[in-house]
């Protein structure tokens, strides 16, 4: 039997302080350039100050992209510092697997992800602060000021997303320092960041009543759409780094709930060709994260999906059954991204770089990642009514259709959810080569046909200064080599991963003694015997048991503020696609008292 993972050589890590400080400060100075050339070139006929500069920046604004001065100055401040997020993130990760454990807590990487998170907040309050002095006839009146409903959700993303942080203290001060990006609260975190891109579009949507937008105002507009498809693809990144720590089945579910939900939307939003702008603008993004974080950083290389299938199909289904009736529109586009796009990201993993696609992963991709495909083109279509006229529909995705969608995404997260460990035995055989740095491996099962059907079988190497991946390759029945040389010594950890059906399992061949948590070597023996085990004792060496409260009270917060982020996504869009605008109070007068004067 072959592997299912395939050999991707190593990746040596340099480290470069000045530079790496570079990549957190780089970005703002080109904001604060462009900011400069705002002013310079806007006009304003307020007299205060305050008033009148945000009036020159907001005119400079208008005259550029055809859209209110507000919501640009929303969108793109968003837009920017979820790219900084985004860096911030992939750099992270890439660390982790190259080198292990953080040195410090404000590193780089870190830095850029908190200023990222905070800056969804200040792109919340500046989106307000110019519709207040604009006089924007949108959002929520309340007390003098003007806040856009999209506005309110991309406030509230922000900060639940900062407020991962503390609890993420509390989570590793009680069950240890585990890297992994699938903890409740990393996954607070990366709801924050990658949802946020949700609000930063409808932004876009709640300011375009009456705009006519410039070329570069729909440029753009698609790159808010791609800016989307790169947020909801984010929780793939363990799949990404080849380092999966829990089913299999989870990386094609994720991959076609992200392409039903952000193409359908894309194809309403920009009109014809609209599912493959938004990819365009999604693979500039990913190229350009690819080349900071392994070209200048010589990190790891994150691969990712391409959705180029999957949007070619979404366009076809326009062109079949067209848009109007959205409901029918939603369930064609889905039934053919979650079949057809399916088989063409199958086709494309190894392609990429990574694992070969085992045949016992395929029905189960196929069972869940439909009806993910379908539920998020369902959520995704009635997204896109926020950019079109009620005219222009007929049969819409109403509450019962998306309350059917969630509770197809709750069950196909769930399914896949179960990491259990089979009754199986390696007897893994180490011959060194060269200056016994490195070894060729023989993995020998008990059954022998333990892999037959495995979704994942071969050995991963990583946290020594980069990855090695190798195939298994059968010899005889129950008897594998490794096609490549394994790493041994100083740092590295390496093991035989397997994963069938609900068990993921792992043995490990070397792993180093880490006196800061207590673990002692695992040394590379010329042979050993040992019964695989769950996944997370060989990759998550850190973690340890703790009491059950910080587990109690970080799931129960997670659950809390996502309930929260949905609710208010739904209100605003609900709010922008009926053109609502309510106010609450009048008085005091906030925004008197700050200096705006409204139109």
């Amino acid at each position: 039997m072959g592997s299912t993972v395939m050999a991707l050589g190593t990746v040596a890590v340099k480290a470069n302080p000045w530079q790496d400080w570079f990549y957190v400060i780089a970005p703002f100075i080109f904001y604060l350039t462009i900011v400069t050339f705002l002013l310079v070139f806007g006009r304003s006929n307020k007299k205060s100050l305050i008033p009148k500069l945000f009036g020159r920046i907001s005119d400079s604004l208008r005259r550029a992209t055809g859209y209110p001065g507000w919501a640009m100055a929303g969108a793109l401040s968003g837009l920017l510092v979820l790219l900084v997020a985004a860096m911030g993130l992939y750099w992270d990760v890439a660390w982790h697997v190259d080198l292990g454990r953080d040195k410090m807590l404000l590193n780089p990487s870190h830095v850029m992800i908190l200023l990222g998170l905070g800056g969804l907040m200040y792109s919340a309050v500046i989106a307000s602060a110019f519709a207040t002095n604009d006089g924007a006839n949108v959002g929520l009146k309340y007390r003098g000021l003007t806040i856009p409903w999209s506005a309110t959700a991309l406030f509230a993303l922000g900060a639940g997303g900062i407020a991962s942080f503390p609890f993420d203290e509390l989570w590793h001060r009680a069950y240890g320092l585990d890297v992994t990006l699938w903890s409740p609260t990393h996954l607070q975190l990366l709801f924050g960041g990658g949802l946020a891109t949700i609000p930063i579009w409808m932004m876009i949507a709640e300011g375009s009543k009456g705009a006519k937008p410039t070329g570069l105002g729909r440029f753009i507009h698609i790159m808010a759409a791609g800016a989307c498809l790169t947020g909801v693809t984010i929780f793939t990144g363990e799949f990404d780094f080849r380092v999966p720590q829990f089913q299999m089945a989870y990386y094609p579910v994720l991959i076609m709930m992200a392409a039903g939900f952000a193409l359908t939307w894309g194809r309403l939003a920009l009109g014809k060709g609209g599912a493959l702008k938004t990819i365009f603008f999604y693979l500039v993004v990913r190229g350009f994260l690819y080349l900071i974080v392994t070209t200048a950083l010589n990190h790891t290389f994150a691969r990712f999906p391409t959705y180029l299938v999957p949007a070619l199909l979404v366009e076809g289904a326009a062109l079949m059954v067209g848009t109007k009736n959205r409901l029918r529109f939603a369930l064609v586009s889905g039934g053919l991204v979650g079949t057809v796009g399916l088989a063409a990201e199958l086709v494309w993993m190894p392609l990429s770089n990574w694992f070969p696609v085992a045949p016992a992963l395929i029905p189960k991709a196929f069972a869940l990642g439909l009806p993910a495909a379908i539920a998020g083109a369902l959520i995704g279509t009635r997204m896109g009514r926020i950019f079109t006229r009620e005219e222009e529909v007929t049969h819409e995705v109403r509450m019962p259709w998306l309350a059917a969608a969630t509770v197809v995404i709750i069950a196909v997260l769930a399914i896949p959810l179960p990491r259990e460990v089979g009754d199986v035995t390696a007897t893994i055989a180490l011959e060194p080569q060269g200056n016994g740095e490195t070894a060729r491996a023989t993995v020998t099962l008990d059954p022998p046909d333990a892999a037959q059907n495995a979704v994942l079988f071969g050995i991963g190497s990583n946290q020594g200064g980069g990855t090695v991946s190798s195939a298994l390759i059968e010899k005889s029945p129950g008897v594998y080599e490794s096609a490549e040389l394994i790493p041994i010594t100083g740092r590295w950890k390496s093991a035989v991963g397997l994963h069938r059906g609900n068990e993921v399992m792992s043995a490990p061949i070397y792993l180093p003694a880490d006196p800061q948590i207590g673990a002692s070597e695992v040394p590379a023996l010329p042979e050993r015997t040992i019964k695989f085990d769950v996944v997370t004792k060989v990759l998550l060496r850190e973690a340890h048991d703790g009491p059950a409260w910080p587990k109690i009270v970080s799931y129960t917060e997670v659950l809390g503020v996502l309930a929260i982020w949905i609710a208010l996504i739904g209100l605003a869009e609900r709010r922008i696609s009926e053109g609502r605008v309510d106010t609450i109070s009048t008085s005091p007068d906030w925004g008197y008292a700050m200096g705006f004067t409204r139109a």
